[in-house]
């Protein structure tokens, strides 16, 4: 965790200008829209691989749960009776 940080910061001092402008706040109302969709969206889009990775997670289990019910259980041992 550390390392990253410490990258993040490493790679924020060595940016070109230009991409530390796209930091600020917008100043007029049309860039505070475009924001605004541009935030919409990344969050619609993070929300859409949550689910994506919950369906997968749940067929997966559901998969597993499928294969161990198909399977049938071991015949019971023989009872054998001693002979008297």
């Amino acid at each position: 965790m550390r390392a990253h940080s410490l990258l993040i910061l490493a790679l924020a001092a060595a940016a070109p200008l230009p991409a530390l402008a796209q930091n600020q706040v917008p100043v007029n109302r049309s860039q505070q829209r475009v924001e605004g969709i541009n935030r919409s969206l990344e969050a619609g889009a993070e929300s859409r691989g949550i689910q994506q990775q919950n369906r997968f997670e749940t067929n997966q289990l559901q998969g597993q749960i499928q294969r161990q019910q198909s399977v049938a259980p071991p015949p019971p041992a023989p009872i054998i009776v001693p002979n008297r």
